[in-house]
């Protein structure tokens, strides 16, 4: 994507572009002074792991070709994740001790959003990867005669759910690709399909069992709302520590000199 230069920028929107980077970089030297005083560091074996975590499979030559591929200069890129590693950092020591969630938070939570925690209607699927289509109809016979799908699966799915008996878990509509949706949403319970086709083979499907629409019961969301409230308050918190660095610091600004008098 090709951004306009700052110079092509109308005066106001540039102005306020101009106001921001300088606000942004403020912001970072507070952060930066105030980890300091607090003696919060970022060791170079975290900022290592980090690193490491995110370039996943990709040597550093990969990896950092990519970045530049999408128009990113690497340096300025590790740059920031070592600020953003020391603000979780910062949030970890003095943000999070802070945070409170009670048992009556999330059952507020809970009442006030139930719509989120409704249950679309599921099933339970079971499949078996055969090589070709007259593979998977030989297995089908096979089933039809009386074999156990689970043990079938065992010995012949080319799957990686083959160990657990070709058991996929429980699924919504449109979860699977449209092929898998049509055939499961109509296939009787412990009845297998014929063999439906896809990039990786012939898959039989079974439908073991049906859970209906309905209401979440709080017991079994109360990890999810306590998180989604845990991020809430964590941000909130963190603005609110950022606030009180900004209040609290003798910052002078010179707009005369920062700003080009064409945007004045």
């Amino acid at each position: 994507m090709n951004y306009p230069h700052i110079d092509d920028l109308p005066v106001h929107e540039r102005i306020h572009l101009q106001q921001q980077i300088v606000t942004q970089l403020i912001d970072r030297e507070l952060i930066h002074a105030e980890a300091a005083r607090l003696d919060v560091r970022l060791s170079p074996d975290e900022f290592d792991a980090a690193l490491t975590g995110i370039r996943g499979v990709h040597n550093h030559e990969e990896f950092e070709q990519n970045l530049r591929d999408a128009g990113i200069i690497p340096e300025l890129w590790r740059e920031s994740l070592r600020f953003r590693l020391l603000i979780s950092k910062i949030t970890q020591t003095i943000v999070s001790p802070r945070i409170e969630i009670s048992q009556a938070d999330m059952e507020s939570y809970y009442h006030d959003h139930r719509e989120d925690y409704q249950r679309p209607e599921e099933v339970r699927v079971h499949q078996m990867l055969l090589e070709s289509r007259e593979a998977a109809l030989e297995i089908k016979k096979h089933l039809q005669d009386g074999a156990d799908f689970a043990t079938l699966a065992r010995q012949h799915s080319l799957s990686p759910d083959s160990a657990e008996g070709g058991l996929l878990g429980y699924f919504a509509a449109g979860a699977l690709p449209p092929e898998f949706d049509a055939v499961i949403f109509s296939l009787p319970l412990r009845q297998v399909s014929d063999p439906v086709a896809s990039p990786y083979g012939f898959h039989l499907l079974m439908v073991d069992r049906k859970r209906n629409a309905g209401q979440r019961p709080f017991a079994a969301v109360t990890d999810e709302i306590r998180e989604r409230l845990y991020q809430e308050q964590e941000e909130v918190l963190l603005q609110q520590w950022l606030k009180e660095l900004r209040e609290n610091a003798e910052v002078m600004i010179d707009w005369e000199k920062i700003l080009p008098r064409s945007s004045r």
